[in-house]
């Protein structure tokens, strides 16, 4: 049993890796109440969830609609 879960485990983790897509970084500034979008081109998830957290705390990660 744990051999399996860890076989899906990894075969989870390289599926959400492997998924190149279009995201966009929302970041909204409370003080002057704008809301800015940054496109993340052809990255991973976890790639564009890094480059999003990067940018500021008030940021959040949403896909580009395709």
């Amino acid at each position: 049993m744990k051999k399996l879960f860890t076989i899906l485990t990894v075969l989870a983790m390289l599926g959400l890796n492997s998924c190149k897509q279009d995201w966009v970084c929302q970041c909204v500034d409370t003080s002057a109440a704008t809301v800015s979008n940054t496109p993340i081109n052809g990255g991973t998830f976890i790639h564009a969830e890094h480059t999003c957290k990067a940018m500021g705390k008030d940021c959040s990660l949403i896909t580009e609609a395709r």
